[in-house]
């Protein structure tokens, strides 16, 4: 350790470097997948985050929720498959709104207040009664404050917001809940003639102890033209999930496997550039092993510093970042990717610790060729 600490001593500026590439390039790995999470939980976070352990879609709509269309009797069916304590329907509806005389998009969703589905917890405010909403808070920079009403087009219906919901948005839009039946009677005013309200889906609370997966497979298995799937399915599922996803761990792994090749490759040429050193210790007792310690010292310290530069800097980035799409610290994942990167680096440096190993101490009598 000593040997380590002196040779960053010596070369302060050289290893001051480094760590501010591999924290720039950590930064980057951080902030990707950051900005992975947030922007899928603007796109499925009504589904991943729901209250439901399952959900139920129709089997035709591949897990589509804005294609799914269920009767309302299918409810009473789903209820009755073992394993399932609870079950209540759940309606979705895209519509334009006016907010503060702006108009904008808005995902409706009609839930029953007190069963699956419901918009639980309540992150302020309180929930809805006749005529009342609550919001996903990331609304709150497009105009959809408490006190505000809300009014949809073209049937006029208007709605005050009282209460927000955390981590609820659904197609990347502004997204409200507010009672089923009050859900109904929207529907029916935005397309008057419809002959029966369809459902989006139905939500199921399972009985205690059993798996929201396992319920599921039991849901699609005993009631016809229906999916059952637990919440964390049903998000993966969703139509461009997949895409957005793979896109990410694209971009992600690339981007993780420079800076693996960055920290390997300069104490690879650190090594060969102090090899006479190394050599010469070695020819003064000191063992491979301690010299491979030091090495390996050195690489933790870099990627330790360059994590706590990356951390710095996605603070900073989360402090700037648009209300409307905002972003978040998140803890467990700088540790994941600090402690993957670590342990990553630790086997690059593997090639140094090689060259040490084969390094003859014999030579430094006479040089190294």
């Amino acid at each position: 350790m000593f040997i380590a600490l002196r040779d960053i001593w010596r070369s302060k500026l050289r290893f001051a470097l480094l760590g501010g590439a591999v924290g720039l390039l950590i930064f980057l790995l951080l902030f990707l997948n950051t900005l992975s999470s947030t922007l899928l939980g603007f796109f499925v976070g009504a589904i991943e985050n729901n209250s439901a352990d399952v959900l139920v879609y129709e089997d035709t709509a591949r897990r589509n929720l804005q294609a799914s269309r269920l009767d309302p009797s299918v409810v009473a069916a789903v209820a009755g498959v073992p394993g399932v304590e609870t079950a209540a329907p759940i309606g979705e509806l895209t519509l334009t709104a006016e907010i503060g005389g702006d108009l904008t998009d808005l995902s409706l969703w009609g839930v029953d207040l007190n069963g699956p589905g419901r918009p639980q917890p309540v992150a302020k405010g309180r929930l809805p009664g006749p005529g009342e909403v609550v919001i996903d808070e990331s609304g709150i920079s497009e105009g959809f404050e408490i006190g505000e009403t809300i009014r949809l087009i073209p049937s006029g219906t208007e709605l005050e917001i009282v209460g927000y919901v955390r981590d609820r948005r659904y197609a990347v839009v502004a997204t409200a809940y507010f009672d089923f039946n009050q859900w109904v009677g929207v529907f029916e005013a935005e397309f008057p003639g419809t002959p029966f309200v369809p459902l989006s889906l139905i939500g199921v609370e399972t009985a205690p102890g059993e798996d929201p997966a396992e319920v599921g497979d039991r849901i699609t298995a005993a009631v016809a033209g229906v999916e059952g799937l637990d919440r964390k399915t049903a998000a993966a599922g969703t139509p461009g999930v997949d895409s957005i996803s793979q896109s990410f761990t694209l971009i992600v792994g690339i981007t993780f496997g420079i800076v693996v090749l960055v920290v390997g490759f300069f104490f690879l040429i650190l090594t060969v550039q102090k090899l006479r050193s190394f050599i010469a210790l070695r020819a003064i007792g000191a063992s491979t092993g301690y010299l491979a310690r030091s090495l390996i010292a050195q690489v933790v310290l870099v990627v330790l510093v360059g994590s706590v530069v990356a951390t710095g800097l996605l603070w900073a980035a989360t402090l700037g970042s648009n209300p409307a799409f905002p972003l978040a610290v998140d803890g467990g994942l700088v540790l994941t990717v600090t402690v993957a990167v670590l342990v990553f680096s630790v086997f690059a440096g593997l090639l140094s610790i090689r060259r040490i190993a084969r390094a003859d101490p014999a030579e430094a009598a006479h040089g190294v060729h």
